[in-house]
This record gives structure tokens, sequence and C-alpha cells, in this order.
């Protein structure tokens, strides 16, 4: 009588595991500010927090801090994925989308050419380097000089993927290697 009750909990937690976690990032430039929104999302269209800033206006979901274990419970998860990063295993991050579009102006031509140039040549240094340590899999560069007109807009936007199963076996294989350090530190203390 449970058996397909707890079957059909089975494969609802197993798609929640194969599902894929969202961070989109979105910052836009202007001469009157600037603006940011930090959005997760589940399944692509399930949203679970939105931070929004700068000079747009603030609304919907703020994600505040909250007590103190929820920081230390934060900071432990950022540390664990910045770990993962720097032993190589940031292949679990797949950068579906790094794009900055745009159009910026100076009074002077020779100054737009300049500074195309470089911000052209760090963009290309950040996909190299981000192609390096995670899978890049669409990156667009459409920021243009305007030496007509005197506007400056620069929109950059990414989107981080990563699978939740993943992620769990990050979190498990890490808080697994904590333990046996403590216990061998532990027996080895003891004699």
């Amino acid at each position: 009588m449970y058996l397909p009750v707890f079957f059909v909990l089975f494969l609802l937690i197993l798609l929640l595991l194969l599902t894929n976690f969202r961070i989109q990032i979105e910052l836009i430039a202007e001469d009157a500010g600037i603006a940011y929104t930090i959005k997760g999302t589940v399944l692509k269209y399930i949203p679970v927090f939105e931070v929004k800033g700068g000079a747009e206006e603030k609304g919907k979901k703020q994600w505040k801090l909250g007590s103190k274990e929820k920081e230390t419970v934060r900071k432990r998860f950022i540390n664990l994925i910045v770990g993962a990063v720097r032993k190589n295993k940031g292949k679990i991050l797949h950068i579906e989308k790094l794009e900055l579009t745009g159009s910026f102006s100076t009074e002077d031509a020779a100054a737009n050419a300049i500074i195309y140039g470089i911000i052209l040549a760090l963009w290309n240094f950040l996909v190299i380097v981000l192609s390096a340590w995670f899978n890049l899999e669409h990156g667009n560069f459409n920021l243009v000089p305007d030496f007509q007109n005197n506007r400056n807009e620069l929109i950059f936007h990414a989107v981080i993927r990563v699978m939740l199963l993943k992620i769990l076996i990050l979190i498990l294989y890490d808080t697994g290697k904590q333990y046996v350090f403590n216990a061998k530190t532990n027996s080895a203390s003891t004699f």
C-alpha cells in the first residue's frame, strides 16, 4: 500500500538531485549609475532567491542575512566551492552564458580606440582563464565604441549552472575527508 508513495517520493528526490541550479548575474552600468541583479533558480524557472541593488528600484524578494548560524553555513559553503575550484574540481561549474554588451564614448576618438583594445584584451584573457577552470559554453563580446553619441552603457550578464547532485557529492566528500582527518589527529594525539 505504501510502496507507490515511496516510489513516487524516491522519483521526486532523484529528479531534484538531477536538476540544475542556476545563478544569473546581471550588471548594468550607465551614466545614471550602476545596477545589479543576482538570481538563483532551480529548473530554470523556479526562483530560489533574488538580490537587486544599485540605481534600479529595489523590490521583489530580498536575500537578507540571518542569524550567525546561517552566516557560518553560507561561509562554509562558499569556502567549499572555492576549495573545489582551487583543486581544479571547478569543472563541476558550467558557465552557460558570459556576455558583455553595450557602447561607450569619450570625447576623443583615439581614447575610444585605446579603451576598446584594452577591454577586448582583458575580455579574451578572462575567457581563456575561465575556460581553463570551468566549462565555458557560450561567450559573447559586443561592446563597441560609440563615436557619434556621448552615451555610455555596459551590460554584463553571466549564467552559472551546477547540478545539485554534484554539489551534494562534493559536500559529502569534503565532510568525509574532514572526519577522517579529525579521526587521525585524535588517535595520533592519544599515543
